[in-house]
């Protein structure tokens, strides 16, 4: 049994180790078991390396991969398991039947991050000798082979780096406060609670603006508080219950750090949990300016195949940020090339202008406007566009606020000189780059007030262009892998899933972590962000009362290993900070939960209250074009796949379908939620939902508690789907919601 108190960080670490492995090795078992709804594919050619457990692995581009969950190609990706054998099983016995050779293999090595193609072969470890890397046929033709991909590990391998007491680096002061609470509580000086404790009147006259109720404003208030009192660290827990403003709770938190500068690491369990609260915190961001020109301070990533970044998002997402500042950084085509060729262009212009027309033939020489002109046309918008992305995607810190000004400048006097020399002629252009702030003979006697007007705007353009060449230090190179390092160190406000937290190394700017939804992860999991260096205060945010962790062996169930530290520092009687109120439910809807679960606290908003509850059909989307989301959620992944695969080549114009199981909704908001409540064992006795990962059947026991989910309607109602007595086949369901939205397509 895990402990709720432990004696020092070394037992603490140590008591999640074997837990760790037997839920690995519970995890593999599961996926065997459920092995004919997992993906295969086809092995195209595989080859032995110099080691001799190493092997470099190609696989065949098929659409007709079997039960393919994951977007990317076939469903592969570095940490996959995958089991290879000379048969497409269907089952566990079609391996180990009739003593087929099989081999487990780990991909270790295949696409980097920022390639947007499937890579041309893997790298694997195998669990021994591959025979058909070897077995070759008389007509030159390999022995069939097959992968058949079983579970990603790299949440494993990750967790398990972070138990590791001797090698890893971490965060002492967060790890001793979660260890020994409550004795380090009672140690530490106090934090002066409550609002009071909050000196700066420009937070107060912020949040006074984001319209929040009161039980927000005091999670904010006392978790600031605890951050700006006390110079040891802190960690805070806000108890959120379904529907009770989670999410704006956390972005206005999250925007009043970015204008104090604090750095701030955003984790959720789920790409789907970060990915809303990114577009949270950017949609409040955009609705109040705080410099949204730049950008470059805040970044979101994560697996772009299974993120699946769209629209605004695309703004803050890594990958993206990386293709684009990719150009502004390249040697031969970047900022200094740009600020180097507009300076000797406008310093040189006419210099240049009579090299070139020594070169040409007479008949083709250009005059010096039509050559300054069509220079120009080249030279400007690349400086322009290649800056303009530099102002939005690099954070001002990098750029320093002199050269971030002196950047607008310059954008904005060569805006005016580029339309200004257009209205010149021959003879006026040439006296323009000619001109020197002195006095001088001209040519044209005394000067136009225009030439001396571009003129001056030249000069001044070739002063910022010399402070900018001189002063501005910003990455030139070509490598996707160093542009990703700098966009990593350089944000103060970061977004990602817990799990890939681990790619955040070397961030010295994060003080504070906020992590979403945490009460769905395992402790061992929160080490992960956890043991970053820099940082000084956490915030978990969550319900203990919601669906916990997922856990496969009951050993480890039994022995608390799916406990959050969210739930453990509950118990311990830790403060938590009750966001009493809730928008998304009508009354005769909160009601069941609000006393179940959470013994009357809750307060139905002014908004609930004032809806009627009556069923109500929602306009014709496909007549007003108005796009309309529909939630499906399903308790077993089977019956997932079996209504994607019905639905997979239906359009459905603006109505948008989003299938998925109980946990994978988890914090989803939809305009219709369809819940689904098959039942699946023999007997047609109903069962609590089981939890499941993608492409796993997996059921929980009856006696197992099962807590409100946090999807929901914003309708305030739904339909239930399959809940007649009798057992439902998944295909059947599947029919009926084909017709189903049919019917909504209709209307």
């Amino acid at each position: 049994m895990i402990p709720s108190i432990f004696n020092d960080i070394k037992s603490y670490l140590g008591s999640y180790t074997s837990p760790l492995l037997e839920e690995l090795r519970a995890d593999m078992s599961s996926s065997l078991e459920a092995i004919s709804t997992e993906s295969f594919v086809k092995v195209a050619w595989i080859e032995q390396t110099k080691y001799s457990a190493v092997y470099n692995i190609a696989f065949e581009d098929s659409q007709n991969t079997k039960s393919c969950n994951k977007p990317e190609s076939n469903g592969r990706s570095v940490g996959d398991i995958i089991i290879l054998s000379d048969v497409k099983p269907e089952n566990t016995s079609d391996i180990t039947c009739n003593g087929r050779p099989y081999c487990i293999a780990f991909i270790t090595d295949g696409a980097d991050e920022d390639d947007d193609s499937p890579p041309a072969s893997y790298a694997v470890t195998a669990s021994g000798k591959i025979h058909a890397a070897d077995e070759v046929s008389e007509d030159g033709k390999r022995s069939p082979l097959f992968a058949a991909h079983l579970l990603n590990i790299v949440t494993y391998i990750r967790i398990w780096r972070c138990l590791d007491y001797t090698t890893v680096r971490r965060n002492p002061n967060l790890i001793q406060e979660m260890v020994h609470y409550p004795l380090v509580a009672t140690i530490l000086p106090k934090n002066t609670k409550g609002v009071a404790s909050v000196d700066s009147m420009e937070i107060w006259s912020e949040l006074s603006t984001m319209n929040l109720n009161n039980s927000q404003n005091d999670a904010i208030l006392n978790c600031i508080s605890a951050m700006l009192s006390n110079s040891s660290s802190s960690v805070s827990l806000i108890w959120g219950p379904p529907g009770t403003g989670k999410t704006k709770t956390i972005t206005v938190l999250l925007w009043l750090m970015r204008k104090q500068k604090h750095g701030t690491l955003t984790c959720a369990p789920t790409n789907l949990a970060v990915k809303q609260v990114a577009s949270c915190f950017l949609r409040l961001s955009k609705e109040n300016p705080l410099d949204t020109s730049c950008l470059g301070d805040v970044l979101l990533f994560g697996n772009k195949h299974r993120m699946c970044v769209e629209d605004d998002l695309k703004e803050i997402y890594l990958h993206d940020r990386v293709r684009k500042l990719l150009v502004c950084f390249a040697p031969l085509t970047g900022w200094r090339h740009c600020l180097s060729s507009m300076y000797d262009f406008l310093e040189n212009g006419y210099s240049q202008y009579l090299r070139y027309s020594e070169e040409q033939k007479e008949e083709n020489k250009p005059s010096f406007l039509h050559y300054t002109r069509k220079k120009l046309d080249v030279i400007y918008p690349e400086l322009r566009r290649c800056f303009k992305q530099l102002l939005f995607h690099v954070p001002k810190s990098c750029i320093l606020e002199v050269n971030y000004n002196n950047i607008i400048s310059l954008l904005e006097l060569l805006e005016d000189f580029n339309t200004l020399q257009r209205k010149t002629t021959g003879i006026e252009i040439k006296e323009v780059f000619l001109y020197k702030d002195v006095p001088r003979k001209s040519s044209m006697g005394i000067l136009p007030k225009t030439v001396i007007t571009i003129g001056k705007t030249r000069i001044k353009c070739l002063e910022l262009l010399k402070m900018l060449l001189s002063c501005l230090k910003l990455p030139i190179t070509s490598s996707k892998r160093t542009i990703r390092e700098f966009c990593m160190e350089s944000a103060s406000i970061i977004f990602c899933t817990v799990s890939s937290s681990s790619k955040v190394t070397s961030n010295k700017k994060l003080e504070l972590l906020v992590v979403d939804e945490a009460a769905q992860l395992k402790e061992c999991e929160t080490l992960i962000p956890l043991r970053l260096p820099a940082l000084k205060h956490a915030i978990l945010i969550g319900d203990e009362c919601q669906l916990p962790a997922t856990v496969v062996s009951k050993v480890c169930k039994d022995a608390l290993f799916g406990r959050s530290l969210f739930a453990r520092l509950s118990s311990l009687g830790h403060e938590k900070y009750l966001l009493n109120m809730q928008y998304r439910m009508h009354p005769s809807i909160s009601i069941f939960p609000n006393s179940s679960f959470y013994g009357g606290q809750l307060l139905d908003a002014p908004s609930v209250m004032q809806k009627e509850h009556q069923k109500k059909y929602l306009p014709a989307c496909s007549k007003t074009m108005k796009k309309v989301t529909v939630g499906v959620i399903c308790p077993y992944s089977a019956q997932v796949l079996a209504i994607q695969e019905k639905l997979r080549k239906m359009k459905f114009g603006p109505l948008s379908v989003k299938i998925s199981s109980v946990d994978g909704f988890q914090g989803g908001e939809e305009d219709i939620i369809i819940l689904s409540t098959v039942r699946s064992n023999s007997d047609g006795v109903a069962q609590a939902p089981s939890r499941t990962r993608k492409g796993r059947k997996r059921q929980r026991q009856p006696s197992l508690k099962c807590g409100p989910s946090d999807a929901g309607s914003r309708q305030q109602g739904g339909v239930a789907s399959g809940s007649d007595p009798h057992r439902r086949k998944d295909k059947g369901i599947a029919e009926d919601l084909t017709a189903s939205f049919s019917n909504l397509r209709m209307r």
